[in-house]
């Protein structure tokens, strides 16, 4: 166990943020922390590193528990290029590298057969040996490994502190991922990150050599990654085992269960109180009636399950079928400066469809789309809508909205025909209630803002909907609410997300954007990347004769050279090994060690047997 929570209780003053929580982190878990905007997550992490202190309640960590901590959005400071500054993470194997070089050429002007010299090689031989232990030589293979994983290598060579906000919060996290400490805990480390990226970071944690601790809206991520749930609601943490698909599961059947356990004691105490008002003042029913007035006293109370806040409630309509075609792009380019981010770009969009846009970040999605929603003359012929198309367009900087109307007048003015009383009534279907309509736009919170710009689609008569990241800021009731509203939309829908699990459930079309090039992919995000992997594992394969006579005599063929093969490596094996080991022992002789000449040809001796036998053993792994 690497650290235990008891009975841990937190306040801002008068508001309890949370109380009684009682849980345990164990070594290897992944644990994926939820709950609705301001339900206390981020208080809760703050508590676990120390940064905030418990009203009552302790936290008991494990001796000597080193612990990474990734914060939302945040500011990481260096002067440090990006790669020197990673490389920060390893300079205790830098400086065993620099020693080993300095022992090196210090023993090279030594006598031999000098007690200095012995002394120097006895150095010389547990520097190498601790270098070994700590992959001190992969150290530079490490941090390239993680800005190319992380797609940062672009930005090695630039000082840190030139880096956005976003570039830095990436930064900040492949440091924490090669600090590797027992116990990782981030919080939103999902944010700004692509789809390829996200899947070589699940790759990645998922060795189990870090316990997780994870704050994230990203239920995908959190389905892959995650061993357990805690639920953070109404100042209490639930615990449910598995993963956010689980959780859900889990969570629904306990309150289910509390429900009716809730509801089976009321009836009973109402049975109870019935009889004790009929009965109590009878002579002969009286002891009766005291007696279960006793038992209704000491019994323990069954609380009932408190409601969630209700989520958001997206509905788009439309009153008209556009032509069967919405939208068909012909032969589109688009540019950005001098890149090229489309070139004679074709796609056509059936009525009904659901279409996915992806690609990594900067390749073109949202300029794309933006395009799309506001084609101009230039666009004639290259951007064609169909007939009767109603279009609704949702920006994801919500640049449409004014931040000095209030919410009321933001909507109305952009739909004058409604009532007044229509428009709060729609603000208050997304939850922007009574509080929340005079405020001015630019005093919202980024998921307010979200929920305004969604309900100016929502007022209007759309069929056909272009969304860029209309996820961001919701929270997860909002965006599993907005799911639902677009599973059950009949119109045609283009929409970006970064929201796999959002993707997978509403899209049933994905195109995707990659090299100047747009290629459509029946199916969902599932779909999508399981037909780009078999792609890649045929285009990785050599080529085939299309005879089928040839391909199994080749077949046998190669059975035979394999089996031949594997005999021959297995005698070059063992010969190997028995080299190695005899080399081992020579280094370990007081009369070799003694002399550093012999002792620089026996290592280079060994180091080419070792390589020699990785080689090997490599090859025999892949044909047995």
């Amino acid at each position: 166990m690497l650290l235990q929570i008891k009975s841990a209780e937190f306040r801002f003053g008068d508001a309890t943020i949370f109380r009684n929580v009682d849980l345990n982190v164990n070594e290897g878990e992944c644990i994926g922390i939820v709950g609705a905007n301001g339900a206390g997550k981020s208080t809760l992490l703050n508590c676990i590193v120390g940064e905030l202190t418990l009203f009552d309640g302790q936290i008991i960590y494990k001796n000597g528990l080193t612990v990474g901590y990734l914060r939302q959005n945040c500011d990481f400071v260096s002067a440090n290029t990006l790669f020197d500054e990673m490389m920060t993470v390893f300079c205790k194997q830098t400086e065993l590298i620099e020693q080993i070089k300095t022992i090196s050429e210090a023993m090279a002007n030594t006598d031999p057969n000098g007690y200095e010299y012995r002394a120097l090689a006895d150095k010389y031989h547990r520097l190498t040996v601790e270098a070994d232990a700590s992959e001190a030589y992969n150290s530079e293979v490490k941090v390239r490994t993680v800005l190319n994983g992380m797609g940062m290598s672009e930005f090695s060579s630039r000082t840190v502190s030139t880096l956005s906000g976003g570039e830095k919060t990436k930064a900040a996290l492949c440091k924490l991922l090669l600090q590797r400490p027992e116990l990782m805990i981030l919080d939103e480390p999902t944010n700004h990150l692509d789809y390829k990226t996200l899947d070589w970071l699940e790759g990645f944690l998922s060795d189990g050599k870090s316990t997780l601790l994870i704050v994230s809206h990203d239920r995908y991520f959190l389905d892959r990654l995650c061993t357990s749930v805690w639920d953070v609601q109404f100042g209490e943490v639930h615990c449910y085992k598995g993963n956010y698909t689980k959780y859900k599961t889990l969570k629904a059947e306990r309150l289910k269960t509390q429900l009716a356990a809730y509801e089976k004691q009321q009836r009973e105490i109402a049975d109870m109180e019935d009889y004790i008002a009929a009965n109590k003042v009878r002579a002969s029913t009286a002891d009766m009636a005291k007696s279960r007035e006793k038992a209704l006293a000491r019994m323990e109370r069954i609380q009932a399950p408190r409601r969630e806040e209700r989520p958001p409630q997206f509905e788009f309509r439309y009153s008209s079928e556009p032509s069967e075609f919405p939208v068909t792009l012909q032969r589109l380019s688009l540019s950005y400066g001098d890149k090229v981010l489309l070139g004679d770009g074709n796609l056509q969009i059936r009525r009904g469809q659901k279409v996915a846009l992806l690609g990594l970040n900067g390749v073109g999605k949202s300029t794309l789309i933006r395009r799309i929603a506001a084609a101009d003359p230039r666009d004639l012929g290259k951007i064609v809508f169909g007939k009767n198309v109603r279009v609704g367009y949702y920006d994801q900087e919500n640049v449409n909205l004014n931040p000095d109307l209030r919410v009321l007048d933001q909507l109305w003015f952009d739909n004058t025909r409604m009532s007044q009383t229509d428009v709060r009534s729609l603000l208050a279907r997304v939850d922007l209630g009574a509080d929340d309509v005079y405020k001015k736009v630019g005093e919202l919170s980024g998921g307010e803002r979200a929920k305004l710009g969604l309900a100016m689609i929502m007022a209007k008569d759309c069929n056909l909907l272009l969304l860029d990241e209309p996820t961001n800021h919701l929270d997860l009731p909002a965006r599993e609410a907005l799911e639902e509203a677009l599973k059950s939309y009949t119109g045609t829908l283009l929409f970006v997300s970064h929201d796999r699990y959002f993707v997978n459930s509403v899209s049933d079309r994905v195109a995707e954007l990659q090299n100047g090039k747009l290629v459509l992919y029946e199916g969902n995000y599932d779909d999508f990347i399981s037909r780009k992997k078999a792609v890649e594992q045929v285009l990785s394969k050599p080529s085939q004769s299309s005879s089928t006579s040839y391909r199994n005599a080749k077949q046998r063929a190669d059975q035979t050279n394999r089996a031949r093969r594997i005999k021959e490596l297995e005698k070059e094996i063992t010969a190997l090994e028995a080299v190695v080991s005899q080399l081992n022992e020579q280094l370990a002789s007081p009369q070799i060690a003694c002399d550093y000449t012999k002792v620089s040809e026996v290592m280079e001796q060994l180091r080419q047997a070792n390589s020699q036998l990785e080689k090997l053993l490599s090859e025999w792994e892949k044909l047995v």
